[in-house]
């Protein structure tokens, strides 16, 4: 499914030089809270908000296309629509992506760019939730270096400079559930 909201969204995202922005979308009584991010491979996550809150990940091509194929993912979805009071007896993923993709706001914002902290509320998928604060950078030997989901969390966190700056320097980003007031560039 092409996302031409995504694409429109995009295009004022890199002439205000922003890499991601949060949005929200309601679909029924069903509230998410969406990023749309650009640092590395593009991708459109949502996360319900309630008691229960589910998180969802879809891949969106360079040239601004989704997959409206579910798959494991339907069950969830299923699951906070119909908590949210939605029938869900004649669903339709490609109409609820239409409806996504007409919530997309038109033009990006740097008041709509997340915070590190906000990004790891929404992003279940990140490892050390509990620890949304830069702590320092841990330098690696010849022999070791950042792993994978480090490396995940500093790009979509920090963005491409700072991953950039992990591999160049073989260091893995520390993290800290206090505030403690540092930058990764420091």
């Amino acid at each position: 499914m092409h996302m031409t909201g995504l694409e429109r969204l995009a295009r004022s995202m890199i002439a205000l030089g922003i890499d991601i922005q949060q949005f929200l979308f309601v679909n029924g009584a069903a509230t998410f809270d969406c990023l749309f991010s650009m640092r590395g491979d593009f991708e459109l996550t949502m996360t319900s908000r309630g008691e229960n809150p589910k998180f969802f990940q879809f891949q969106v091509t360079d040239n601004f296309h989704m997959s409206a194929y579910l798959g494991d993912l339907f069950q969830d979805l299923m699951s906070v629509l119909k908590t949210h009071g939605m029938s869900t007896n004649e669903f339709k993923s490609s109409d609820f992506f239409q409806a996504l993709n007409a919530a997309v706001p038109h033009e990006a914002s740097p008041d709509r760019a997340p915070t590190p902290q906000q990004i790891l509320t929404l992003r279940h998928d990140l490892e050390e939730r509990d620890r949304p604060f830069f702590d320092a950078w841990i330098y690696w030997g010849p022999d070791r270096g950042p792993t994978a989901s480090n490396l995940k969390k500093t790009l979509i966190v920090f963005g491409p400079d700072a991953m950039q700056f992990s591999l160049r320097n073989r260091a893995s980003s520390r993290w800290s559930a206090n505030d403690l007031g540092r930058a990764w560039q420091g």
